[in-house]
């Protein structure tokens, strides 16, 4: 037998250290900015310190594009992602990520309707009715005292786009929210919710950023939106006269979803089970906006982080969205909306 030379041998031990190194280190893509650097403080951190492996975050920005480039292009440089529901069951469909092995969960029984083909529950989230308590006088505190241009003049500002906007007219015009998907469903409730906006299509002023609701009631340019729950509180933390209802409120679930052929597989399950866990879930919750979705976290939070959390009695002011909806019905009832718009 020959004897391997030395050169050949110090390159041998090189590559087995990259290779070490490589299925040491994990990266987590999410939403970025301050909620990646929370995330990080309360859940990336403290899996790195327990588990020994190194976490690298990366900035996701919604959708489905920078997923379908990556598996596309063969190099998938994520692990792990935090996707909204929708975009779950569109990912899934696609096979841009992985289906979940249920036997790999820890988790999986305390996190009720968080648990998917493809996706674990990362965080519930819900959009409120905002609105400017110096402009409006008393609260406005349903749909249909958004849609009330007499009692509350002035504009209203709406994510531009078909969802939520539809769901809140229908909501608006006496739907009850356990029939809305039912109304939806048919043609004749899409007409419906359409010719409820037109009501007030004129006085509506269309955001697309997250930032803009919040922006725009502090301003006073706006008297009411629709908007993320967390920006409003960031905005009442600066004094600013925006203040928001539960009565309602859409919810949501974002998931964490495994990236499809990634060589870190055994390491991003145990990124899952540690991120779904109580403790992290509601570190988490404590010093973001969003609600824990482990059903034993919420006993943990705080009494007053539970007041403004989209869990227990608040969350039974609203409606869930149904994300199947319009995973199905989207590209149609978006076109539609489009074609609203421009009239």
């Amino acid at each position: 037998m020959k004897l391997v030379s030395r050169g050949l041998a110090a390159a041998l031990c090189l590559a087995a250290g990259v290779s070490a190194a490589q299925e040491s280190t994990l990266t987590v893509a999410t939403w970025g900015g301050t909620y990646t650097q929370k995330q990080r403080q309360t859940i990336i951190d403290p899996f790195s310190k327990e588990s020994g492996t190194k976490v690298l975050d990366a900035s996701y920005t919604g959708g489905l594009g920078q997923l379908r480039a990556m598996i596309e292009a063969g190099n998938a440089t994520w692990d792990v992602v935090e996707l909204e529901a929708a975009d779950v069951i569109n990912a899934c469909n696609e096979g841009l990520i992985e289906p979940l092995d249920k036997t790999k969960l820890k988790n999986a029984a305390d996190l009720g309707q968080g648990v998917t083909e493809c996706g674990l529950g990362a965080v519930g989230w819900s959009i409120v009715i905002g609105y400017n308590s110096e402009s409006t006088g008393d609260a406005p505190k349903t749909w249909a005292d958004f849609w009330d241009l007499k009692k509350y003049p002035g504009k209203r500002a709406i994510r531009r786009s078909p969802q939520y906007a539809l769901e809140a007219a229908l909501l608006a015009d006496g739907v009850t929210p356990a029939e809305l998907y039912k109304v939806m469903a048919t043609p004749a409730g899409i007409d419906r919710a359409f010719k409820k906006l037109d009501e007030i299509k004129p006085q509506i002023q269309w955001w697309e950023a997250g930032s803009q609701p919040a922006e725009w009631l502090a301003s006073g340019n706006v008297v009411m939106s629709t908007s993320y729950v967390g920006r409003l509180l960031e905005a009442a933390v600066e004094k600013a006269p925006v203040k928001f209802g539960w009565n309602g409120a859409f919810y949501s679930l974002d998931y964490w979803a495994i990236i499809k052929g990634t060589k870190r597989l055994e390491a991003s399950y145990d990124f899952l089970n540690f991120a779904t866990d109580a403790k992290p879930q509601a570190a988490f919750s404590e010093i973001q906006p969003v609600a824990p979705v482990n059903v034993k976290a919420e006993a943990l939070l705080t009494p007053e982080r539970r007041k403004i959390m989209p869990i227990g009695e608040n969350l039974a002011q609203g409606a869930v969205f149904d994300d199947q909806f319009w995973v199905d019905n989207a590209d149609a009832l978006t076109e539609r909306f489009n074609n609203w718009l421009s009239q």
